[in-house]
């Protein structure tokens, strides 16, 4: 009974250790022969997508570049113009300031302008002045005047020089400021006047009253400080990436918060030749017109320059892939391949970007699913990813 049971405990052991090695032959087979299937992750996110990808050539059949939304565009020559917005601030024209002085020493009895922000015009009585200087050019002239008509009869040397004494006292009223107009007076009359009236030398708005009434002044001393505001200048900053599309003499347009709906024009004057090492600008400066005074200095605006950059090669600007190292493309070469070329850009503008070099017109880029083309070629020369066996 007991040589029974082990022989069919034997016979069981061997059964099972058969089962075993067939299993592991089989299996170790299975394993050998299966075909290997490379997967990326954006293949899988497609839907298993056929791509196959051959150093920087990539090919998608028409399902691939349906899934990954492959878009084209042909490289065309265009004209081109660049758009700078950016702010700026309206200041006094500099070249419109001025200082209204005297021309006598004496004493400031009045001024008929009394506060900042008030317009004179040229030839404005401004200001009225106790002058003994000008009391003493007046009866000088009025003596040579009695004398060249006193001794008019004499001996023309004496004539002459009457004359001549005549002519200087004249200038000298001139020099003082006094009008023809009161020197016409002045002759009818026969009598000096002891105030003396100053009128503009200039036009302009009062930027500040420099002396009060009661004041003592010396000839050449200011009065009011005055700035012609029917032009303005406006400062704009431009980053260092704009600078070489500014030119001196470029139109600008300017528009305000505080006139919604209106603009006014400007022309670049001057480009400050100094880099603000802090902001990376520069400023440039802007002359306006300001009819009626609206544009206030300290006024802040917003400032637009159109730089036409002529007629160029351009793709559009998605098709560009900028690895930090390398500007590339992709170039379509028939329906399914696509080489990756590097190129020479210029300057961006309206959506698209200037090809100096590596593009000629009528090739066909990528301009959608770029990124995407892209990571194929990164796995490598002869990979294919997502292939269906």
């Amino acid at each position: 009974m007991i040589e029974r049971f082990g022989g069919k405990k034997k016979l069981i052991i061997g059964v099972t250790a058969g089962v075993l090695i067939v299993g592991s032959v089989g299996y170790y087979t299975y394993i050998h022969q299966k075909p290997a299937v490379v997967m990326d992750h954006s293949a899988h996110q497609m839907g298993a997508m056929p791509i196959m990808a051959m150093g920087d050539t990539v090919t998608l059949d028409a399902k691939a570049r349906q899934l990954a939304g492959v878009q084209t565009a042909q490289a065309a020559v265009k004209a081109l113009s660049k758009d700078i917005k950016t702010t700026g601030k309206i200041a006094m024209n500099e070249s419109g300031r001025t200082y209204i002085t005297s021309r006598v020493e004496g004493r400031i009895d009045e001024l008929y302008v009394s506060a900042d922000g008030e317009t004179i015009a040229e030839g404005q009585a401004i200001a009225s002045v106790y002058s003994p200087t000008y009391i003493a050019a007046q009866e000088e002239y009025l003596l040579a005047l009695e004398s060249v008509q006193k001794l008019k009869g004499a001996g023309a040397n004496v004539v002459q020089i009457n004359n001549r004494l005549l002519e200087a006292a004249r200038r000298k009223l001139y020099l003082l400021g006094v009008s023809e107009e009161a020197i016409s007076q002045l002759e009818q009359t026969r009598q000096a006047k002891d105030h003396m009236t100053i009128y503009a030398q200039f036009g302009g708005t009062v930027l500040e009253k420099l002396l009060l009434p009661g004041a003592y002044i010396m000839p050449g001393e200011k009065l009011y400080s005055l700035s012609d505001l029917s032009t303005v200048w406006m400062y704009a900053d431009l980053y260092e990436k704009d600078l070489a599309d500014i030119k001196v003499g470029q139109p600008v347009t300017v528009t305000s918060n505080a006139y919604p709906g209106e603009t006014f024009k400007g022309q670049v004057t001057f480009i400050n030749p100094i880099l603000d090492d802090s902001s990376r600008t520069v400023k440039v400066r802007v002359a306006m017109g300001n009819p009626g005074g609206r544009l206030k200095p300290n006024l802040f605006v917003n400032v637009a320059i159109n730089t036409p950059l002529g007629e160029t090669l351009v793709v559009p600007e998605s098709s560009l892939l900028d690895t930090g190292t390398r500007k590339v493309v992709f170039v379509a070469q028939g329906e399914d391949t696509f080489v990756k070329r590097d190129v020479v850009i210029g300057k961006e503008a309206d959506g698209y970007i200037q090809i100096l070099s590596g593009l000629a017109p009528g090739d066909v880029v990528v301009t959608a699913a770029t990124f995407l083309i892209d990571s194929q070629t990164q796995l490598g020369s002869g990979s294919m990813a997502g292939m269906k066996m």
